[in-house]
């Protein structure tokens, strides 16, 4: 209903311009929330495409934001990253910032300065905090692989056309509306003149939303057809972790095997 509003919104213009045309859509629309205007509907196919390409979007969308929140938990990191990319063109930092592992492995090689590889303590820093170190470095290149292989194809595929089809679904409404407020003047035309006026509208606003209402669904059908393209990506991401984690298991496997000796 809010498309639909903005769909009446975008068709009317300014209360100070508005057309005829504006003031039928407006009066067709008025009457329709009322219950008291006779309101063509949408065959169940068509509903059912235009409800599973919306729902795609609004998942892959929310998938995105879950996504970009999972490889950059930091807040400020993270806006930094999204401003970068979509203002300065400088594209994101996400594999250039020190990682965890390494701040943790470049604290625990330092303990292990400062307290001396002669120590048991010691060793055992200098030994576990160059594995952090340089599984905090393979971190940085899983995210890269994620980032580029995953997530901006992934959050970037379809944007353009899901924007232009709530263009032309709000263009559809608005076609819709015309062919009702046309019919709706059939009805209560009192000459044979303007019944005959009248009736012609009504093959030119059908004639028009025939037009539209081909237009959209050739563009849902697309989109629709287009989303399982969306399966490569994943997969992308499935790949790269299972490359980061094994690797990141055979360094971990490789400490404790030395420190247990």
């Amino acid at each position: 209903m809010e498309d639909f509003g903005a769909s009446l919104k975008e068709g009317l213009g300014t209360l100070g311009s508005m057309s005829v045309k504006g003031f039928d859509r407006a009066k067709q629309f008025s009457q329709e929330k009322m219950g008291s205007a006779v309101k063509t509907e949408y065959d169940q196919d068509y509903m059912a495409l235009s409800g599973r390409v919306e729902s795609t979007r609004t998942w892959i969308n929310s998938t995105s934001n879950a996504a970009r929140n999972f490889l950059q938990p930091n807040v400020g990191a993270r806006l930094e990253d999204m401003f970068n990319e979509k203002v300065t063109g400088k594209g994101s930092a996400i594999d250039k910032r020190q990682s965890y592992s390494e701040i943790l492995g470049a604290t625990m090689k330092q303990g292990g300065i400062e307290i001396g590889d002669s120590t048991q303590a010691g060793q055992s820093l200098l030994e576990v905090g160059t594995t952090f170190e340089k599984i905090g470095m393979l971190e940085r290149e899983y995210l890269s692989d994620v980032y580029s292989k995953f997530f901006k194809p992934f959050s970037n595929h379809l944007q353009v056309e899901w924007g232009t089809i709530t263009t032309e679904k709000r263009r559809l409404d608005l076609a819709r509306l015309d062919l009702d407020a046309a019919k709706s003047k059939v009805r209560g035309a009192r000459t044979p003149e303007a019944m005959q006026q009248n009736e012609q509208k009504v093959r030119e606003c059908q004639a028009a939303f025939d037009r539209q209402y081909e237009q959209t669904k050739i563009l849902l059908t697309d989109a629709d057809r287009k989303s399982a393209e969306f399966t490569v990506y994943l997969e992308e991401l499935i790949r790269s972790q299972k490359d980061f984690h094994e690797q990141a298991h055979k360094m971990l496997e490789d400490a404790y095997s030395k420190m247990k000796k």
